[in-house]
């Protein structure tokens, strides 16, 4: 078994490098959402096209090109395609800073998609090598948190640097980091030792390969669930810090700092708990491995309803600070929102063999994204 050729606390290292990379990744992308007002008031930009430049115009990009870019990362090495993306987007984010139209903006946002292509898949194979299946959940569980730990850094810390130096300077900011936590991962990170396969794949093409994932029984199922959960995730992800400035009536940076703690420490404890869970209960009836990501979806839906609904009139008093009730029904949300990451993560790269993680990881990312963020952001 591939993760027995290295120590546990190395494994760990490793967990959390890749995680780390996660962050960035997932900063480069949320930022756009922070910055939706200040970008369009700039530009004179409609909510149209504001939603496509964070939504479809990025995700068209990072779900298809993720497939094609998922083969070489299964077929070459999963650690020198994530080095290499990881210092594509990292560079074309920082370069968004320069854009001195719409277009130009969205030009670079493609670009930022394109190279954030190269990120979950092969991370989400290397977790799977390096963790055995009954420890599976709870790593991509761990590894799942990333976009939630970005969320408060992109949108607390992208609010207060957009409101001291502009919103061109948050894309510096964010985007040079990933430039140096490259050559550490490519330096640092050993690639595990292939697994032979028993099977000729010597004729094997990329569309076969997609023909063969898909024709695995419950993948088709685990999509669509995912694809279509991601439509309130992303809807709800993009234009909550707009709909608190509109219609609660707070600062862009107490909306960014809400809405931050609330990714981070809601939904990074559901992402966990849900992969401990998981772990835990399908050790006993693998069942569990799908029950628990659908418990917390079905949980989540009406208290995200509340959020919306909500009078805004209703506050609350927390730490001497006046905060919409509507924002507390967001927070027990977000935590039961957090339960199908991990599980369902670790369900795909279970029932597919080794030499195909990466690329069923990028086509489960396809339906994600295109469902997601093509609509969930109009």
């Amino acid at each position: 078994m591939p993760h027995r050729q290295f120590s546990a606390p190395y494994r760990w290292y490793v967990l959390a490098l890749l995680t780390l990379g996660y962050i960035f990744n997932f900063v480069d992308r949320q930022v756009m959402t922070i910055l939706i007002e200040p970008i369009k008031d700039e530009f004179g930009a409609t909510d149209t096209q504001m939603g496509l430049l964070s939504g479809f115009a990025f995700a068209l990009f990072y779900a298809s090109l993720g497939v094609p870019v998922a083969r070489l990362a299964d077929n070459w090495s999963r650690r020198n395609v994530l080095a290499i993306s990881m210092s594509i987007w990292s560079v074309v984010t920082a370069l968004c800073g320069l854009a001195g139209s719409f277009w130009q903006l969205a030009l670079l946002r493609i670009g930022v998609g394109i190279g954030e292509a190269g990120g979950t898949p092969p991370s989400q194979s290397l977790i799977s090598e390096y963790f055995p299946p009954e420890k599976r959940s709870l790593a991509l569980g761990i590894y799942s948190i990333a976009p939630n730990l970005g969320i408060i850094v992109g949108l607390f810390g992208g609010a207060i640097i957009a409101d001291a130096y502009g919103w061109r300077m948050v894309f510096f900011v964010f985007g040079l980091p990933g430039v140096l936590l490259a050559p550490i991962l490519f330096f640092t990170l050993r690639e595990p030792k292939r697994v032979v396969a028993s099977v000729n794949r010597s004729g094997e093409t990329l569309m076969s390969t997609i023909k063969q994932i898909c024709a695995v029984p419950a993948f088709i199922y685990i999509s669509l669930a995912v694809g279509f959960t991601a439509i309130s995730g992303y809807g709800m992800g993009a234009w909550s810090p707009s709909f608190l400035v509109r219609v609660h009536g707070l600062s862009l940076v107490d909306a960014g700092l809400y809405l931050g703690l609330i990714g981070a420490l809601c939904g990074g404890v559901g992402a966990v708990l849900g992969g401990l869970l998981c772990d835990k209960l399908s050790a006993r009836n693998p069942v569990w491995q799908l029950r628990i990501p659908a418990i917390g979806v079905l949980i989540s839906f009406p208290l995200q309803l509340a959020f919306v609904f909500w009078p805004e009139q209703s506050t609350v008093n927390v730490l001497g600070s006046q905060v919409p009730v509507a924002v507390l029904f967001s927070a027990v949300a977000a935590m039961f929102a957090g339960f199908w990451v991990g599980p369902t993560y670790a369900a795909v790269q279970n029932i597919v063999p080794p030499y195909w993680r990466a690329q069923a990881s990028a086509l489960l990312l396809l339906a994600f994204n295109l469902l997601g963020m093509g609509l969930g952001l109009y």
